[in-house]
C-alpha cells in the first residue's frame, strides 16, 4: 500500500478558491483544512478569499471556511479573531480535539464567557455561540467523568442550572456536592451568588437518599438561617432512630465549635421550649406593691401578712392561668423529648463541651510539680524575666486543670512579681482555672492568690487578668458567676493616675455577647 504523499505547497489549492464552481471551492477547503497548520503562511496571503467565502450566506461550506480562517489567525497570534471565526465554524470546531489550537481557543472562550457573565448586571449580552461552546465543554467533561472540572466551569460561569445538571449526572453525588461546597466557600466572591449556590446545594443534599444533615446545617449557618437549623435538630430529636439523635448532638457540637455565638443563641431560641420552663419565671415574678394613700397609717403586722398572702394567691392564680394558656398554645412535650432537648441545650450553651474539655485536661494532666520546683530553685527570683517565665510555664502546664498547688504553696515567692509581671501572674491564674465556671470557690482561690501580690493594681490585675482568660468561655453561653463581671467595678476604685493602665488592661477583654 502506497503511503500518502505530503504536498510541498498549498498554492494549487489556493488557486481553486477563485473558481466559480462551488464543488471546487469545497474541495480546496477540505484539503486546505488538512494542511493549514503546515502552510498557514501561504494561506494567510489568501485570507481575504477565505473570509469572503465565510461571509457568503449562500455558500454551503461557509463554516469550513471559518474554521480555516480561525486556524490562520491563531498562527498569526490574533486570538480574538481566531476565536470569532472558531465560533462561526459551528460543528466543525470540535472541542474534544486534543490539540494546542483547540485547547488555546477553548480557554480563551471560557475566559470571555466568565467575564461577560460577571458583567451581566450591566445588561451585557452574551453571544449564543459562546454559550454553545461552553455547554459543549460541560457535556464533554461529564461524558469523560471530569465532574470537578464541570463544577468549576459552572460556578465560574454562574450557571446554577448547569451546576445542578452536573451534580445529577455525577457518579458520586455526595462527593461532587462536597467539592462544589468547598469551591463555593473558597472561590466564589460575590455574596449574592454564593448564597444562591448554598441554597441550591442544600436542596440537592436534601434530595439525596441519605441527606448529610451536618453539611446542610453548615450551609444554613453560612446563610444565617437559624430557624431552619432548629427545625432539623427538632426533627432529628423526634426520630425513633438512635443514630438521628446522636447526629443532632453532633451537629450541635459542630455549631459550638464554629464559635458563632449569635447564631447559636438564635438556634436555642427557636428550639421547642418545655412547658415547665415557663413556670419558674412566672412563680419568681414579684407582685407589685400597692402604695398607701397619702396620710394613711401603715398596716399592722397581721394586716401585712394577710395582704401578702392575698397578693401571693393572686400571683399564683395569674401564673397558673398564664401557664394554662401557654400549655394550650404549645403542644405538650413527651418526657423523653424534654430530656433530649435539655441535653441539646447543654451542648449549645457550652456546658457540655466545656465540661468534656476540662475533664479531658484534668485526667490527662502529666505535669510534674518537681520540675517546677527545680526551676524555681534554680532561677533568681529578683530577675523579672525568669520569674515571669516560671509563672507562665506553670500556667501552660496546668491550663484548664484548676491545679494551682504550685502557686498556693509559693505565695511569698509569687508576691515578688513587680509592675506588669503582676498582670502576667494574674493572667496565669486565669489560664489554670480557664472554664472552671461552676466551682463556687473558684474566685475565692483566685482572690487569695492575687491579693498576695498587693499594691494598688491588685483589683485591676484581678479583674482584667481573670476576665481576659475566662471571658472567652462567656461567648459560648456558659453561666458565669456575676461576681466575675462585677470586678470591672475596680475601674471606679482606682485613682485617676492609673486610669490609663486600667484602660489598657480592660482592652484585652474579649467582646461580650451579653450572655451570663
Amino acid at each position: 500500500m502506497t503511503a500518502a504523499v505530503m504536498p510541498s505547497s498549498a498554492a494549487g489549492l489556493l488557486t481553486l478558491l477563485e473558481d466559480e464552481n462551488d464543488e471546487l471551492k469545497r474541495y480546496a477547503l477540505v484539503h486546505l483544512n488538512k494542511v493549514v497548520h503546515e502552510f498557514w503562511f501561504q494561506i494567510s496571503s489568501y485570507i481575504g478569499s477565505v473570509e469572503a467565502l465565510y461571509e457568503d450566506d449562500e455558500f454551503a461550506d461557509r463554516e469550513l471556511a471559518a474554521l480555516i480562517a480561525s486556524k490562520v489567525f491563531y498562527h498569526l497570534g490574533e486570538l480574538d479573531s481566531a476565536l470569532t471565526y472558531a465560533l462561526g465554524a459551528g460543528k466543525h470546531f470540535i472541542v474534544d480535539e486534543q490539540s494546542e489550537y483547540v485547547q488555546t481557543l477553548v480557554a480563551r472562550c471560557l475566559d470571555q464567557y466568565f467575564e461577560l457573565r460577571t458583567r451581566e448586571v450591566e445588561q451585557v449580552d452574551v453571544d449564543p455561540r459562546l454559550v454553545a461552546v461552553v455547554e459543549r465543554m460541560l457535556n464533554r467533561c461529564c461524558e469523560h467523568g471530569q465532574f470537578e472540572q464541570a463544577v468549576g466551569v459552572a460556578l465560574e460561569g454562574r450557571r446554577l442550572d448547569k451546576l445542578e445538571e452536573v451534580v445529577q449526572r455525577s457518579n458520586d453525588v455526595p462527593a461532587t456536592l462536597g467539592y462544589a461546597l468547598k469551591v463555593c466557600q473558597k472561590l466564589v466572591i460575590n455574596r449574592d451568588f454564593r448564597q444562591q449556590v448554598l441554597r441550591l446545594l442544600i436542596r440537592l443534599y436534601e434530595e439525596c437518599d441519605e441527606p448529610d444533615y451536618v453539611v446542610i446545617c453548615q450551609c444554613l449557618m453560612f446563610l444565617d438561617d437559624a430557624p431552619e437549623v432548629s427545625k432539623i435538630l427538632s426533627r432529628l430529636l423526634n426520630s425513633n432512630k438512635p443514630d438521628d439523635v446522636l447526629l443532632a448532638y453532633q451537629i450541635a457540637f459542630d455549631l459550638v465549635e464554629n464559635e458563632l455565638q449569635s447564631f447559636v443563641i438564635k438556634v436555642q431560641e427557636q428550639l421547642p421550649k418545655p412547658p415547665e420552663a415557663a413556670a419558674p419565671a412566672a412563680d419568681g415574678a414579684a407582685a407589685p406593691a400597692v402604695p398607701a394613700a397619702d396620710g394613711a397609717a401603715p398596716p399592722a403586722a397581721g394586716d401585712t401578712a394577710t395582704a401578702m398572702d392575698t397578693a401571693a394567691a393572686a400571683a399564683a392564680a395569674a401564673a397558673a392561668e398564664a401557664n394554662g394558656n401557654a400549655a394550650a398554645a404549645a403542644p405538650e412535650l413527651a418526657p423523653e423529648l424534654v430530656d433530649k432537648l435539655n441535653k441539646l441545650r447543654d451542648i449549645l450553651n457550652g456546658k457540655t463541651p466545656i465540661g468534656l474539655n476540662l475533664e479531658f485536661l484534668y485526667h490527662h494532666n502529666k505535669a510534674d510539680l518537681q520540675v517546677l520546683k527545680n526551676i524555681k530553685g534554680t532561677v533568681d527570683a529578683r530577675v523579672s524575666v525568669t520569674h515571669s517565665a516560671t509563672i507562665l510555664a506553670n500556667a501552660l502546664m496546668h491550663a484548664g486543670t484548676s491545679i494551682d498547688t504550685f502557686l498556693r504553696e509559693n505565695l511569698e515567692w509569687l508576691s515578688r512579681a513587680t509592675n506588669w509581671a503582676k498582670f502576667s501572674a494574674t493572667a496565669g491564674l486565669g489560664v489554670i482555672h480557664r472554664g472552671q465556671l461552676q466551682q463556687g470557690a473558684y474566685l475565692d482561690r483566685v482572690e487569695c492568690c492575687v491579693f498576695c501580690l498587693a499594691g494598688e493594681f491588685a483589683y485591676v490585675m484581678l479583674g482584667c487578668g481573670v476576665l481576659c482568660q475566662v471571658g472567652v468561655r462567656v461567648r459560648v453561653g456558659a453561666n458565669v458567676n456575676r461576681r466575675l463581671w462585677l470586678l470591672l467595678g475596680c475601674w471606679d476604685l482606682i485613682s485617676t493616675a492609673h486610669a490609663t493602665a486600667a484602660r489598657a488592661c480592660c482592652n484585652l477583654i474579649p467582646p461580650w455577647d451579653g450572655v451570663l
